[in-house]
């Protein structure tokens, strides 16, 4: 209790001297959230610790490795993922079974709770662990040693998931399978993101020899490209410790291999694409716009320009959905976003679900709608009105920060991780977007929409459309819209697919 007031305490004291401060450097960087404690192992392995008693005598813990199917060579195509599998059948301390049944023993649910994820650029293990007991949390440390580094990988576990995985891959064909096949290598403008979609080549999983997964364990599974987190009902001090013991002797390769990041081309023509299929929904249109390397920003200038960025978004998406009240609307529901793409990529893109009409309509309004706000501009009154979501938006989290759950701080940490995303805290956030909205000016958020929602017409417009004379999609929703970023799905090990995700 002493140690969470002094954090609070610090939390406060920290927010009210930068207000006292005539004004804030835009320069200068964002500072870390005094609530959670960051350090690195000597080995190059970062930590993140928090404790939060939501839900009370629970633990959420995570290893995140920057390792994912982009790093696979050519004869390890959806061997990323397929090491995920591995995982779970067997480690240095736990034979096969074995895990999931002491997890299950002290109420850790294997596919609800206990879980994985691959994606392009990134693994992520996820392990709640209940903390009435000093020992569970003591094997929830060793669990996540043994994912880092004691993956046993044996022959016939091998094999024997092989078969899973094929299935996996098997029962993820259909409707979304064969969009995305089309879609993917457009979105992601030929780059090698499109050729490494985290279920691999059928080929490779079927005939792979063990030695490739376990090149693919040796080169990219190490310290310098991991984190542990640990948030929940533990002391920090007691956290910081179990994992100094279970991860401070793990060693990189002696010669390890560059971590690189593949580069997205932007798109350089305009260009329209109608996937036909025989189950898809047809019911979508997305326009997205030239995509564009944008690292996350570090420093209160960043910041500011993104809460710019959810201005001009916001006003634009109010003037889209005024489109739907209209006696004949050109599409029923429509939105604006400006998305990653992948690590290091954004894209400003809008897109709306198909009324009667078709996609005509419906491309034809959300471009006059964005050459509009382009051309003219957002109104004075437009801007008080987004000021004022955006303040009571920031408001409502800050007058509900103290019912936060260890899963949205964990959440945040795999980001800061991954791609650098900032973590002030909620109370500084509060504090600076207080500051800073209301000096913005109307001629900034014009300029900053016209960057972002450029004239030229190198544009990217994407409809799914179904095949003439052939059965829709019963269920719409899981044809459209294509997921963001594909990924394994964090999903129940039912021994059913689990990608792509939606």
């Amino acid at each position: 209790m002493k140690t969470s007031l002094r954090l609070i305490s610090a939390a406060v004291l920290f927010s009210c001297s930068l207000l006292a401060q005539a004004d804030i450097k835009l320069g200068d960087k964002l500072p870390v959230s005094p609530a959670v404690k960051v350090g690195k192992l000597p080995n190059g392995l970062t930590y993140y610790i928090q404790k939060n008693a939501r839900p009370e005598k629970r633990l959420e813990l995570r290893l995140v490795v920057k390792a994912g199917s982009i790093l696979e060579d050519e004869d390890q195509r959806g061997l990323a993922h397929f090491t995920e599998h591995m995982a779970f059948n067997g480690s240095t301390n736990f034979k096969k079974n074995e895990l999931i049944s002491y997890l299950q023993s002290i109420g850790v649910r294997f596919g609800a709770d206990l879980n994985a994820y691959t994606s392009f650029d990134e693994t992520v293990y996820m392990l709640p662990i209940p903390t009435d007991k000093k020992e569970n949390v003591e094997t929830g440390f060793q669990v996540l040693e043994d994912w880092a580094h004691g993956v046993a990988f044996k022959d016939d576990a091998i094999e024997s998931e092989r078969g899973v995985v094929l299935e996996e891959e098997r029962q993820g064909k259909g409707a979304m399978d064969r969009i995305n096949k089309v879609l993917y290598p457009k979105l992601l403008n030929g780059s090698r993101y499109a050729n490494r979609l985290p279920i691999g080549k059928v080929e490779v999983l079927r005939n792979f020899k063990p030695e490739a997964i376990r090149r693919f364990y040796r080169d990219w599974y190490r310290p310098d490209l991991m984190a542990v987190i640990a948030v929940g009902d533990i002391e920090p001090a007691e956290a910081e410790k179990l994992i100094q013991a279970h991860f401070g002797r793990l060693k990189n390769p002696a010669k390890p291999r560059a971590r690189q990041y593949a580069k997205v081309p932007t798109y350089s023509k305009p260009e329209g694409v109608v996937i036909t299929d025989p189950e898809a929904g047809g019911n979508a249109v997305m326009i997205r716009y030239p995509i564009f390397a944008k690292a996350e920003g570090q420093t209160y200038g960043d910041y500011r320009a993104k809460l710019i960025e959810g201005l001009y978004t916001g006003m634009l998406n109010q003037r889209i959905a005024e489109l739907t009240q209209q006696a004949n609307p050109p599409f029923l529901f429509g939105g604006a976003a400006m998305d990653q793409v992948v690590s290091g990529y954004h894209a400003f893109n809008t897109r709306a679900v198909l009324g009667k009409d078709g996609a005509l309509p419906a491309i034809t309004a959300l471009l006059q709608e964005e050459q509009r706000a382009r051309q003219f501009g957002f109104s004075a009154e437009e801007l008080e009105r987004g000021k004022k979501r955006i303040l009571r938006g920031i408001e409502r989290q800050y007058l509900e920060r103290e019912k936060s759950e260890s899963g949205a701080f964990v959440s945040e940490y795999t980001r800061n991780f991954l791609t650098q995303e900032t973590m002030s805290g909620i109370e500084h956030e509060y504090n600076i977007t207080n500051e800073l909205v209301p000096k913005i000016a109307l001629e900034e958020v014009n300029a900053a929409y016209r960057k972002a929602v450029p004239a030229q017409k190198n544009k990217l417009v994407v409809s799914p459309a179904p095949a003439r004379r052939r059965r829709r999609c019963r269920r719409r929703p899981s044809c459209w819209p294509p997921p963001p970023l594909p990924r394994s799905r964090p999903w129940p090990r039912t021994r059913k697919s689990n990608w792509p995700a939606s």
